[in-house]
């Protein structure tokens, strides 16, 4: 269907959570990671699409609190590329016509869910072509302008000729020739340049001259503006300018020395050396202890308001100050604004007052004065890496001076770079932080006794708040923590927390149990059994009051490792439960092989009772029972399921209507 991996980020408005939960199923069960969440009001709403990215959003017609209309509207006011898709009721053309009118991308029926994950996807492919058309848009013109700056300051004779004519000249051209005004060259035939003895061979050249051709240099005399013939070596090449197809010419003849040349010179006589030499030793034993990556704070606003000879003027400032301040390093020109420094240990501390003595500097531009400053990041060779992440730690702590201000200072930290990630809602850097500063919740949901007679359970729900105490969707940042690989340390984190909990309840006489979900990091980790003994021994906790949960998807896609890692659990006494179960053939046949206590039946089966239809229910209890399983029916929201559950064979309920999750483990199993 899509091979692309990526997570959708889907912004949903539903009429309830549970809807919103169905496309999340949705993606999971084509192969896809989603990143769902809800809105209910206006105002959620506009923050989320103010401080979101998102993909595709996908609206119900009308809630009590909001309707499309209005979800249409806010997209179309803020002027954002985010596809609508409708969720109709009623499959009928003037409604269909009606949204489509309005702005929507689709309108399609809220039961044909293929149809609405093909659109989905159809809708995020278009997307992302027009956002990678409108990067290869600024690429070009960035391009553009990068190649003009070369060109000017280039100091070879560069021309561009069209059907004969002069149509664009670089200075050192124009010097070339003796003229002063590039206009006095505009619509000049090339071969009005060229001595009579030599414009035979380049009418042939010309006529010829085919896009792709290899064309060997030709040694010819040219004429200057005073009509003196002077000696040149001349290369024709098929270029393209403004669009239109047409011949580059570079003239090597006596040229005097121009601005660029300085520029080259001075790097020779600085401690630069070339970038791609620099840039070769970041992966070799060579690699630097410290780099620093310097970054010339105003060189934009230098170049858009001096032009080239200001650009120019700072880098030859910045080149004779480093050369002054750290003469035991080398460096190199990385990029226009930018330089790369293996900075000397006994030069660390010349960082600072070369900062202060550029700030101070009044650079000389021709008629004009200018200053710049510098933001540096500085970052140390670690334990592990490659030149590349020493190169991407250094230039984030660059940022990170840039955004305080510039003219600063700044050594690269992890935790200050995940705070300014976290800051702009980077999910990954937002679990970076909770890992390092306990900063995770825990909530704990009652899993209750149909009979009232049965051992009291606590389900363990993780959650996570960004910088401004607002819940971060489950689904979203746990595709974050697997597509970063953080798992494992999550798994380590909850259990270890809860572990310290149960510790406690027991020392006050209580035995109350949990139920813990784990990832599929966990089934890979060889350790994970002999860390869980270890910490239930150190805890004084025995291991059967914790029970692990497992989805029926991840025990689908990876039976061997579960019945693996349940051996390598049997002797820590830990029990087992398969939560979202399906009730298909396939799912019982497990049941077989697993020696899972306990079964949480997927919340589709409450969704059904709630519309009077147990049929499915009442098979899938059945086989349960045949094999002595705990069945747990989930997402209990209202008194009519749960009177209609007491007949169906179901142990333990659990949801809203009963309790909703809290913050300690403080319900009361014997009312």
């Amino acid at each position: 269907m899509n091979n692309n991996k990526q997570p959708v980020r889907l912004l949903t408005l539903e009429t309830s959570r549970n809807e919103a939960e169905r496309w999340v199923k949705l993606f999971r069960n084509a192969g896809l990671p989603a990143r769902v969440q809800q809105i209910d009001t206006l105002d959620d709403l506009d923050e989320a699409l103010t401080t979101g990215l998102w993909d595709l959003l996908l609206t119900v017609e009308e809630t009590s609190m909001l309707n499309a209309e209005q979800v249409l509207s806010s997209v179309q006011r803020l002027k954002l590329d985010i596809p609508v898709i409708v969720s109709v009721q009623e499959d009928k053309p003037d409604i269909i016509k009606h949204w489509l009118d309005k702005g929507a991308g689709d309108a399609i029926l809220h039961s044909h869910e293929e149809h609405m994950l093909h659109a989905i996807l159809r809708e995020k492919s278009s997307q992302e072509s027009r956002q990678q058309l409108q990067k290869l848009h600024k690429e070009l013109s960035d391009l553009e302008q990068r190649c003009q700056l070369l060109m000017d300051n280039a100091s070879q004779a560069i021309a561009y000729v069209h059907e004969g004519m002069h149509i664009d000249t670089n200075p050192s051209y124009i010097e070339l020739f003796g003229y002063e005004d590039p206009d006095d060259l505009a619509g000049m035939p090339l071969i009005d340049m060229i001595s009579s003895q030599d414009q035979p061979l380049f009418k042939n050249l010309i006529k010829h001259f085919k896009p792709g051709d290899e064309q060997p240099a030709v040694e010819c005399q040219l004429m200057n503006a005073e009509g003196q013939a002077f000696p040149a070596t001349v290369l024709l090449s098929d270029a393209v300018f403004d669009d239109e197809q047409c011949i580059q010419v570079i003239v090597k003849g006596s040229a005097p020395a121009n601005a660029s040349s300085t520029v080259i010179q001075q790097e020779e006589d600085s401690i630069l050396i070339p970038r791609k030499h620099f840039v070769s030793l970041l992966d070799t034993e060579q690699e630097p202890e410290t780099l620093a990556y310097l970054r010339l704070d105003n060189y934009d606003s230098i170049r858009e308001n001096i032009g080239i000879e200001g650009s120019i003027a700072a880098q030859e400032t910045m080149n004779r100050i480093l050369f002054e301040q750290l003469p035991n390093s080398t460096a190199t020109h990385y990029a226009d604004e930018v330089y790369l420094i293996n900075v000397h240990e006994r030069d660390i501390a010349a960082l600072e007052p070369l900062r202060d003595t550029l700030e101070k500097e009044l650079i000389n531009a021709g008629q004009q004065t200018l200053y710049t400053t510098a933001s540096v990041g500085l970052a140390e060779k670690g334990q592990e890496g490659d030149g590349k992440s020493l190169l991407e730690r250094a230039h984030f702590a660059c940022q990170l001076a840039t955004d305080d201000g510039g003219n600063k200072l700044e050594f690269f930290s992890q935790s200050a770079i995940d705070n300014q990630k976290a800051s702009n809602g980077d999910t990954v850097a937002m679990i970076r932080q909770a890992l390092e500063n306990d900063s995770f919740r825990l909530l704990f949901q009652p899993v209750i006794s149909v009979t009232g007679e049965g051992q009291g359970y606590y389900e363990v729900l993780l959650r996570l708040l960004d910088q401004k105490g607002k819940e971060v969707p489950a689904g979203e940042f746990i595709t974050a923590a697997e597509d970063s690989d953080l798992m494992p340390f999550i798994d380590r984190w909850v259990i270890r927390q809860s572990v310290k909990l149960l510790s406690r309840k027991l020392r006050n006489g209580d035995d109350t149990r949990m139920m813990i979900h784990i990832s599929q990091a966990s089934l890979d980790d060889e350790e994970f059994a002999e860390r869980l003994a270890r910490l239930l021994e150190a805890a004084d906790v025995p291991g059967h009051m914790i029970i692990l949960q497992m989805t029926e998807r991840l025990v689908h896609q990876h039976l061997n490792q579960v019945k693996t890692f349940a051996e390598r659990l049997k002797p820590v006494g830990c029990k087992f439960a398969m939560t979202q179960f399906s009730g298909e053939s396939r799912s019982m046949k497990i049941m077989e092989h697993l020696d899972l206590m306990f079964v949480k039946l997927d919340y589709l089966f409450t969704e059904k009772l709630e519309r009077n239809d147990d049929s499915q229910l009442k098979k899938a209890t059945n086989n349960l029972k045949a094999l002595n399983k705990v069945i747990i029916m989930p997402r209990v929201e209202n008194a009519q399921t749960l009177t209609s559950i007491w007949q169906l064979g179901v142990d333990y309920v659990q949801g809203h209507y009963l309790q909703p999750p809290l913050e300690s483990m403080t319900y009361d199993f014997s009312s």
